[in-house]
């Protein structure tokens, strides 16, 4: 049996434990990593319907689910394993009843999110023609809910992707959900705002635009790789010329995108990035937003806008899915009442519980069982993380709280709880009356965004907007 089978089975235990794909196939440099890559990401797509098939055919003859699954993975996709022994033997005597019951459960397999656009924006730089000459090469269009935010079918993203032009970094694929949050935050030329939380990067880049070329903004990121990412991710606009680390920024203290030398200004983790025209500042703290006091932002004078978005479960994101049924298929569901071999209808019935379908009717799900406690420990973060920013950001005006999140403990309790506490806020409208959520019930759900991939064709995201009285 090839090897490479084993190590996929290795990648899919270590992903089933919560890493990124990406994070795991990348932390050691294999040759066949684009092989394992596509063996590990077709397992994880279909992974609900090879768990039942390795229940019903494999789980006698090969006690590695992990393998099982991978090599099921392979059959189905490749119509062969490679290599030989016992238990391919085993697998190929029952290959028509696999196949058959896959195709099965294939055409009648559960809604997941499906999302069939991808956006993005244009850097129009010194060519203002560039936006026609990519409609006379690929079919894009305007999106009709965000400003200088552009669409294409996601069967199309790869010619995108090989065109020069996202080659020569003059587009940004991001999702229409950062751009609703940026626009419920009305950005005029010449602002400041703040960016809590601010990598990747998405709602730091938008907010950019909308400050065409006059303003302040001010991001904070605790992860120093993550800092990276956002600083080298706006650098890819060729209007942003320097990357320093005194606010003067001259020469001599400019410095390289290189990771190496991106975290030498130990003293005070504060960098600046240079705009061509000198009259748009960029403010990086790489430092954990928690320990800022209100005495850091006073120097700042008035705030207009603050972006929190903190850490979240990520359930409004399309791969969620495999995520969660990662923990289905191969972790041990939580017993509430510590029992072993016991279970009540009703913990039964929620683990059975299937998020997607309140979802695709646009209804916000129950957190399942696996997350109740990760959820609780993100909520109190998330609570903690909006308060800070209202006490502490004391000359600030309007402050916008997302998650790509769709469970209520994650957003509306966040709110509620920290409304409770600062009585000085109120809630606007964060959206469009397409986008705000009609079916919440709290007094201020109806003021809220709720995006649900299958309506709006864009992730899962919760918008709020608090203004101070």
């Amino acid at each position: 049996m090839s090897f490479i089978y084993r190590k996929a089975a290795q990648m899919l235990m270590k992903c089933s434990k919560g890493d990124g794909i990406k994070d795991v196939l990348f932390k050691k440099e294999d040759k066949s990593i684009k092989k394992i890559y596509f063996i590990v990401h077709k397992s994880m797509e279909d992974l609900d319907i090879f768990n039942k098939i390795y229940n019903s055919y494999l789980s006698k003859i090969c006690k590695n689910k992990y393998l099982g699954i991978v090599l099921l993975c392979v059959l189905i996709h490749r119509k062969k394993i490679d290599g030989g022994g016992e238990l391919k033997r085993e697998i190929l005597k029952k290959e028509k009843e696999i196949f058959q019951l896959y195709n099965n459960l294939k055409s009648s397999n559960d809604a997941k999110i499906n999302i069939l656009t991808k956006y993005f924006i244009i850097y129009l730089n010194d060519n203002p023609n560039i936006v026609n000459e990519i409609k006379t090469l690929l079919p894009i269009e305007n999106d009709e809910d965000v400003e200088n935010l552009y669409k294409i079918c996601t069967t199309k993203v790869k010619n995108l992707i090989d065109s020069i032009y996202y080659k020569n970094n003059k587009i940004r694929i991001l999702d229409k959900s950062s751009g609703l949050v940026v626009k419920s935050a009305n950005i005029q030329k010449g602002m400041t705002i703040v960016d809590v939380c601010s990598s990747p990067g998405s709602k730091a880049i938008l907010s950019l635009l909308n400050l065409k070329n006059k303003g302040y903004l001010i991001c904070i990121e605790k992860s120093k790789t993550r800092c990276y990412t956002l600083i080298r991710e706006i650098l890819k606009n060729n209007e942003y010329i320097g990357y320093y680390t005194n606010e003067n920024m001259d020469e001599e203290d400019k410095i390289n995108i290189d990771k190496k030398d991106l975290f030498i200004n130990n003293e005070n983790n504060i960098y600046y990035i240079k705009h061509k025209n000198n009259e748009l500042i960029i403010k990086i703290y790489n430092c954990d937003f928690l320990k800022l006091t209100h005495k850091d932002f006073q120097e700042i004078g008035d705030i207009d806008v603050v972006f929190v978005d903190p850490s979240c479960s990520s359930s409004g994101m399309p791969d969620f899915v495999h995520k969660e049924n990662m923990r289905k298929v191969f972790l041990q569901t939580k017993q509430i009442d510590n029992k072993k071999n016991e279970q009540s209808e009703q913990d039964e019935k929620y683990n059975s519980y299937n998020i997607y379908s309140d979802i695709s009717e646009e209804r916000i799900p129950k957190v399942p069982n696996t997350l109740i406690d990760k959820i609780k420990n993100l909520s109190d973060f998330q609570k903690d993380i909006l308060n800070h920013a209202l006490v502490n950001i004391k000359t600030a005006k309007t402050f916008i709280y997302s998650t790509c999140s769709f469970f209520e403990e994650e957003n509306e309790q966040v709110i509620k709880n920290v409304l409770e506490k600062n009585l000085n806020f109120y809630i606007e409208n964060a959206g469009t009356d397409k986008f705000l959520f009609k079916n919440g019930k709290y007094e201020f759900s109806d003021k809220c965004v709720r995006t649900f991939p299958n309506r709006d064709n864009c992730r899962g995201i919760f918008i709020c907007k608090m203004c101070r009285k």
